[in-house]
């Protein structure tokens, strides 16, 4: 009985031993395939390494069996869009070149409009001096013609055919009326002239049923004088002023 019991203990233990043995050599063959499945993924053999890189790329410990280049390559392709480095640099020249002739462009918009602006002073001052000019002119011609020390009108009224048409036109028309008046009407006129226009247009009010004499009178005055006497009596009498300036005008 005795030595029964030990053939039975002496097979429990070579059956431990066996079973151990064959964990030992399951392992040891799964450690084999690890290891050459890493090896292979390292030298990116078929590209796998390559391939897998996407997912495996942030899980810890793993992605230390990564091929390195390959995980490099990843990196630079999602931030910058180029092949290579010689792409890069060629698209930094390019885009210096760009920025070079905007640069001078805009240079040359900012003196054009340098140019510009001084040209508008410049024109800003001659337009001037020519208005300037032409009311000197217009006042000149006036004084000449309308003034108290003037020559006869006739002696004038050839030469404004032969001036500036506007300033020409309206002093020669203005020149025909007075010249038109007798000597009689121009002194009054002058003498109405040289009243206040509210009081010479209260008295022209007074002589409605005169209107021929209020018409020469006015017609014998300078524009000037005539205009503010009427405007005076367009504030009393709106519809008297502009019945006389129908019949002013010719």
């Amino acid at each position: 009985m005795a030595k029964k019991k030990d053939d039975f203990d002496i097979e429990d233990v070579e059956k431990k031993e066996n079973k151990l043995v064959s964990t030992i050599i399951t392992i040891v063959v799964i450690l084999i395939w690890i290891a050459i499945i890493a090896i292979l993924i390292k030298l990116d053999v078929g590209e796998f390494g390559t391939k897998i890189t996407p997912i495996f790329k942030d899980v810890p410990v793993i992605n230390k069996i990564l091929p390195e280049n390959t995980s490099e390559k990843t990196e630079n392709d999602e931030d910058y869009p180029y092949k290579s480095l010689g792409d890069a640099i060629s698209y930094i020249k390019e885009l210096e070149v760009q920025l070079a002739d905007k640069q001078k462009n805009n240079g040359k918009l900012k003196n054009k409009n340098e140019d510009l602006q001084k040209e508008v002073d410049r024109l800003k001052v001659f337009e001037n001096n020519q208005k300037e000019f032409e009311s000197l002119k217009k006042q000149f011609s006036e004084e000449v013609v309308f003034g108290e020390d003037a020559i006869d009108y006739e002696n004038y009224m050839k030469y404004y055919e032969s001036i500036s048409p506007d300033v020409a036109k309206e002093l020669y028309e203005e020149a025909v009326d007075r010249y038109a008046c007798n000597e009689a009407y121009m002194e009054q006129a002058d003498a109405y002239a040289r009243m206040e226009p509210d009081a010479a247009a209260a008295i022209f009010i007074e002589m409605t049923g005169d209107l021929d004499i209020v018409i020469n009178l006015l017609k014998c005055m300078k524009s000037a004088d005539r205009a503010e006497i009427i405007g005076a009596i367009s504030e009393v009498d709106p519809n008297y002023a502009g019945k006389l300036t129908k019949l002013i005008v010719p």
